[in-house]
């Protein structure tokens, strides 16, 4: 879907119409050429921020905006979850909480770039890859508590061969 942004500025040529002096009507119409970047700027920002609400109530799809020129261009991107194995971290919707990121503009890209290249988006893109990361440190810390214990036992048994615990990392 295409919005011209133009159709707004448009809107401002019926009412200089009521301006009788030229110089006056002309200068009024610089005015209005001069601020069209902050209008379009207005104007994505406003659309940016409706489809942040609408895009928090979409299942399986979402919005994208993409100013193009005088328009904005509206994509609908599908969401397609690839395989992965069940993970504890697994939600339903209901279990989704908001969070505030402040990030590195290049990571936050190669970010996007990483999740694009996977059919996802960058929210679902960044929680997979927290989860992954959790799992991973969670499967160290259980396998750190079993060479401990494995340690332990050998020292009850008075084992000559004690190996350090960390030494098997």
């Amino acid at each position: 879907m295409r919005v011209e942004i133009d159709t707004v500025l448009e809107a401002f040529k019926g009412p200089l119409l009521l301006i009788d002096d030229d110089k006056e009507r002309q200068r009024i119409e610089r005015v209005i050429e001069a601020s069209r970047p902050a209008v379009e700027n207005a104007i994505y920002r406003v659309f940016t921020e409706s489809l942040r609400g609408i895009n928090d109530s979409l299942d399986g799809v979402r919005l994208e905006l993409r100013l193009d020129g005088s328009a904005i261009d509206i994509e609908i991107i599908e969401e397609v979850e690839p395989d992965v194995p069940e993970s504890e971290y697994s939600f339903s919707p209901g279990d989704v909480e908001k969070l505030t990121l402040r990030i590195l503009e290049p990571l936050k890209k190669a970010a996007a770039d990483a999740a694009a290249e996977e059919g996802r988006s960058l929210n679902n893109w960044i929680s997979s890859a927290l989860a992954r990361s959790l799992e991973r440190r969670q499967r160290r810390a259980r396998a750190h508590v079993r060479r401990a214990r494995r340690h332990s036992r050998r020292a009850a048994r008075g084992d000559d061969d004690l190996e350090d615990v960390d030494s098997e990392d």
